[in-house]
């Protein structure tokens, strides 16, 4: 791979999601939990290029081209890989290892990332372990917050008694220096100068991670409701941004695969009491209003997003925000309404086995707009009902689907009592310009030599050959050292597959928890495209989270491999021994005979081994 700094490759990925930019040169359209347009790299009438928000990974599979952000802008601006970095950098305003100042940015992040570590431990000590923290361990404990919960968040205070540096000195003891922890985050000059003070002085202390389970940042929450402002999080710093952050993600992503849709609450403690009350899979801003980055990360882990925000203004005016913005990335939208005066920290705590009503009684986001535009008006009133074809109007011109359109235009008609006809009819008008007054699968593995089908193309029966274990060993590397010796011993029917397979092992001997796939410019393009093939295919074995299920299905992989390796072994002997009769060679026929014998039991046993398991 060319010499550039990983990090920077991520933080291009972290900023930029795979399906804006494809859609910036191909039209894309929904196929299932994925994306599919005609492929720009070979003539085509039927799209066979598949896009994976979840996965950021795109596979053409007619042409058999595939891979990441940076393969694609190779592939379709003709550059190598350094250039479609710098075009992706510039872009993204990512800054390069050869820019100016890039070494010291790398540097300050890690600082700051091992700073705030030891903060989190610091508050968290302080909390559990310390008189300073009994206040605050009462106050969490009287809002039904378990220690389970203290801990898995890693809740803590942070204190000030008669000083307010007490979090600077114990940082200055670990060689933190005045200036590290103010680009932390962590501490400030009070106006006019003078000491250093912390910055968060007798809060409940949230530690925030970003997607990957980092720890970028903190927000600190008041103990006494009288002072000002109620929450305070970490300022902007070079690990953090909270317009591109969302709390909870990275616990909350398997729970959002599982259940294949995420929820979106306001606040940490609804995010926490949330969690308590099984609710796994939910994630909150950081107390600003939802952003397009923030709607980029959802969109990579789930097409379905259920809104639970508070009742009052700033939450009903959030839920239209966020309505809007993730509609136009595709999401579908569902809003759960949490009973009048309650937020779903209240809700929840009352109610521990309330969600799944909420959930169920969930309305689709249009519904919802639609009755919250009518919700203060008399509908048995003529005069009412005008106003409500009115308020209703600029919903409807929102929609972007005709389809979509018209069953809401139906809906809304309904409730007006009047014609779908005459709603759609101002809909059409407002758009051109007129005013209104305004409202408040699985993919089975053909050989390499063919073309593999898209995504969810085929169901039933899988073939456990040399693509299905890639696939395995992509999502599940941890399993590579397990499987490393028997890898080292088989032959692979095409060389692209033994040395993806040869690299993955040397990936996970450096690194234990590597991602294969945020690495793919570590690999040759037929390797990218071999990669994102399997990558993008749909495992039983991994999404039932079976290991058992997972180790027969490898074990069955390598018998195939065993198995196919023996037949070409067989069929290449073939060949062999008729040339040697042809030439008269006895001595050369006899050991070739003698190596078919051996191979033809090896291949029977192994195919009594693979019919005895089913």
């Amino acid at each position: 791979m060319p010499s550039v700094k990983q990090d920077a490759v991520q933080e291009i990925k972290d900023r930029l999601d795979l399906v804006d930019l494809i859609s910036e040169h191909l039209r894309l359209q929904k196929a299932g939990r994925d994306l599919k347009g005609l492929c720009p790299f070979h003539q085509e009438k039927t799209p066979s290029l598949y896009v994976s928000p979840e996965k950021q990974l795109w596979h053409c599979y007619g042409c058999q081209k595939g891979g990441d952000h940076f393969t694609f802008i190779q592939d379709i601006e003709h550059v190598d890989f350094r250039g479609a970095l710098r075009l992706l950098a510039e872009k993204t305003g990512v800054i390069l290892e050869e820019s100016p100042g890039a070494g010291r940015q790398r540097e300050l992040k890690r600082t700051i990332s091992k700073l705030n570590l030891l903060a989190a431990q610091y508050f968290h000590h302080i909390l559990l372990e310390n008189a300073a923290g009994q206040r605050a361990l009462i106050q969490l404990e009287s809002r039904g917050v378990t220690r389970a919960s203290m801990t898995e968040f890693q809740l803590g205070f942070a204190p000030a008694g008669q000083r307010k540096d007490n979090l600077v000195r114990f940082l200055r003891k670990h060689g933190a220096t005045d200036g590290e922890m103010q680009e932390a985050g962590l501490a400030i000059k009070p106006d006019g100068g003078g000491e250093l003070w912390d910055r968060f002085r007798q809060r409940i202390i949230i530690p925030i991670h970003d997607e990957h389970g980092e720890l970028v940042a903190f927000g600190g929450r008041v103990i006494d409701d009288s002072a000002q402002p109620k929450y305070l999080n970490t300022s902007q710093t070079a690990l953090y941004d909270k317009g591109r952050t969302l709390f909870n993600l990275h616990r909350a992503r398997k729970s959002i695969h599982e259940l294949k849709h995420a929820v979106l609450m306001e606040g940490y403690f609804d995010a926490i009491t949330a969690w308590q009350a099984g609710v796994t899979n939910v994630v909150t801003t950081s107390g600003t209003a939802l952003g397009e980055h923030q709607v980029r990360l959802l969109k990579r882990e789930t097409q379905e997003l259920l809104l639970a925000f508070d009742r009052d203004d700033a939450g009903l005016n959030a839920t239209q925000r966020a309505i809007e913005l993730a509609t136009k990335s595709g999401i579908y939208i569902k809003v759960v309404r949490v009973p009048q005066g309650k937020d779903p920290d209240d809700y929840l705590r009352a109610h521990p086995d309330g969600w799944p009503n909420l959930r169920e009684h969930a309305l689709p986001e249009w519904e919802y707009l639609l009755r919250q535009a009518l919700a203060s008006l008399d509908l048995t009133d003529a005069r009412e009902r005008r106003r409500g074809a009115e308020l209703v109007i600029p919903v409807l011109a929102k929609i972007p689907e005709a389809s979509v359109l018209e069953i809401y235009a139906q809906q809304a008609a309904g409730w007006l009592r009047i014609e779908p006809a005459a709603l759609l009819r101002d809909v059409q008008a407002l758009k051109s310009g007129a005013k209104f007054p305004s409202s408040a699968g699985p993919a089975k593995f053909a050989s390499q030599s063919g073309p593999l089908p898209p995504p969810q193309a085929v169901e039933g029966n899988f073939q456990k050959d040399e693509g299905y274990l890639l696939g395995l060993l992509i999502e599940r590397p941890d399993l590579v050292p397990e499987i490393a010796g028997e890898l080292r011993a088989v032959s692979f029917s095409a060389p692209a597959y033994e040395r993806v397979f040869a690299r993955l092992q040397q990936m996970v001997e450096a690194q234990a928890t590597v991602r294969p796939t945020d690495r793919l410019s570590e690999f040759a393009p037929d390797e990218q495209g071999l990669i994102s093939a399997v990558a993008m295919a749909k495992y039983p074995e991994l999404d039932s989270g079976s290991e058992a299920a997972l180790r027969q299905s490898l074990e069955q992989c390598l018998q195939t491999l065993k198995i196919n390796a023996a037949q070409r072994r067989l069929k290449a002997l073939v060949a062999e021994m008729r040339a040697a009769r042809a030439t008269g060679d006895e001595s050369r026929l006899v050991t070739l005979m003698q190596e078919n014998d051996r191979l033809a039991h090896q291949l029977d046993a192994l195919k009594d081994l693979r019919h005895g398991q089913g």
